[in-house]
């Protein structure tokens, strides 16, 4: 990780945010989607083993925010006079979220196809932590000790993803509570699963602005 940036001589610079200090999982996540220019969000589960589906759950939720934001601010600015014509502006940042399922595998061909400078990944993820807590993986520990909930080992898909498209890979987990077939999501993930897409559809939505 890089270290702090001295304040005095670059107060305008964010500087990225040191592994093992005392930051909220929001911090590094923000630190990298306020360089993304083109961001690909891919949700990772199985709907049919309990809090296993959060990452399907999350990209959903993501998805339906933004419609609902963009539905909003249509409203508002109803009233504001365009000439005749004339566009919206295109946004300089592309957006892409999908949900992958069990086998995200299968949709890297769509991803490449984005050509995205970020991947933002979501998982259930086991870290040691509370159900329902969400975290930023460190890509180095999962090369080691896999901690995702599925076959495919995060850390294939990752490397994967950042040698073919030489992208920036951002991994996000939530843990679960119960991961076992015929179970739903546990309430306290499927809470942070609402709180993870409504942070990121306001972090987005600014983006495309």
């Amino acid at each position: 990780a890089m270290p702090p940036r001295d304040k005095a001589t670059s107060p305008a610079r964010k500087t990225r945010p040191v592994k093992g200090s005392n930051i909220t999982w929001r911090e590094p996540i923000l630190w990298e989607l306020e360089k993304a220019e083109r961001l690909f969000v891919l949700g990772i589960g199985n709907r049919r083993k309990g809090d296993d589906a959060v990452g399907s759950l999350s990209v959903r939720l993501l998805k339906r925010e933004i419609v609902q934001r963009e539905r909003r601010a249509d409203v508002r600015s109803a009233g504001t006079a365009r000439p005749r014509g004339a566009k919206r502006k295109a946004s300089p940042f592309e957006l892409q979220v999908l949900d992958g399922g069990e086998t995200p595998e299968s949709v890297t061909g769509l991803v490449r196809e984005f050509r995205p400078t970020h991947v933002l990944i979501v998982d259930a993820a086991v870290g040691g932590h509370q159900p329902g807590t969400i975290f930023v993986i460190d890509k180095d520990k999962i090369r080691q000790d896999d901690i995702s909930t599925h076959r495919l080992p995060l850390c294939h898909l990752v490397r994967y993803l950042e040698e073919t498209i030489s992208c920036r890979v951002i991994l996000v987990g939530i843990e679960p509570k119960e991961v076992a077939w015929g179970k739903l999501v546990s309430a306290a993930v499927r809470a942070a699963a609402a709180r993870l897409s409504a942070w990121l559809a306001e972090i987005l939505m600014a983006r495309r602005a």
